[in-house]
């Protein structure tokens, strides 16, 4: 087993890189992390399907006794969208790779007429015959039924929709998520406070649609994936490794899109005149 001496936190000689050396404490910590992740009982990892993706995550996927964040991102206008349809739809695919048993959806309207999801566009990703409904008047109540939704026994995994960052009440439920082994997600319709104790964390936005050549159809949903906190993963060249992922209607899965990884090519400005394609289509069939 690997032991970080005291000597290692003491300040560097004057002689010293000090960035090496920071670096080198960071990723002996992370790995430290990891290796205690892994011991910990019912802990184990769900892949997303994604090759280049679960590269970066601790055991090849996401840990299912830990707690999750997905929040919606910004647009290429600036704007952020939280019924898009994109991180919507992203917690629904994360919630139909866990399994089997009952998925507990827990939600508080942020308006008179906020409409809940829409099951026939959530059958994309799951059965919704598997899914438990619960909607609160406050964030307390959420969390509440959250916490408890962990310790039933047949849940598959826990989603609480809102837009409150308690951070004692993220602490509770990364502590049940880790006690019971179901993975527990938040859901945001706009951007977190960074601080958090989340497993990981990851921001979507919708992203222009490619249309068949010679047509002007609209083509399958693109967002826009960002991780933006991956506590027990593997360090990336990046801080926040970015890609733009398709969904595939016929083999049910997310893609990478070819030249579009960690931002190395952007589409074409024709695309980005078309950036609410995606949005358009998904938001509809999302919300009912």
């Amino acid at each position: 087993m690997p032991v970080i001496s005291p000597n290692a936190f003491a300040p560097p000689a004057a002689n010293d890189a000090a960035a090496p050396v920071a670096a080198d404490l960071r990723e002996r910590v992370r790995r430290l992390e990891r290796a205690h992740s892994a011991q910990r009982a019912g802990r184990t990892a769900v892949p997303l399907g994604i090759a280049a993706i679960d590269a970066l995550l601790p055991e090849g996927g996401l840990l299912t006794g830990a707690l999750h964040e997905i929040e919606a991102g910004p647009t290429p206008s600036g704007r952020v969208a939280p019924h898009d349809g994109a991180a919507l739809g992203f917690a629904a695919h994360l919630m139909g790779r866990f399994g089997p048993g009952t998925l507990l959806w827990c939600r508080q309207p942020s308006a008179s007429f906020d409409a809940q999801p829409y099951a026939a566009a959530l059958a994309t990703w799951f059965d919704p015959a598997r899914l438990l409904m619960i909607t609160t008047r406050r964030d307390e109540d959420l969390f509440w039924a959250m916490e408890e939704g962990l310790r039933c026994p047949g849940i598959a995994a826990v989603l609480g929709e809102t837009r409150a960052a308690d951070p004692t009440a993220g602490r509770r439920l990364s502590l049940a998520a880790e006690k019971s082994g179901v993975p527990a997600l938040l859901l945001r319709p706009q951007p977190a406070p960074p601080q958090s104790v989340c497993t990981t964390r990851w921001r979507l936005a919708s992203a222009p649609s490619r249309s068949t050549p010679g047509l002007n159809d609209i083509g399958a949903p693109r967002w826009r994936l960002e991780l933006r906190r991956n506590r027990f993963g593997t360090p990336s060249v990046d801080e926040f490794p970015s890609w733009l992922v398709e969904w595939n209607d016929e083999t049910h899965r997310l893609a990478v899109v070819p030249q579009a990884v960690n931002g190395s090519a952007g589409p074409p400005q024709a695309a980005v005149d078309r950036e609410s394609d995606s949005a358009r289509r998904v938001a509809p069939r999302l919300v009912g």
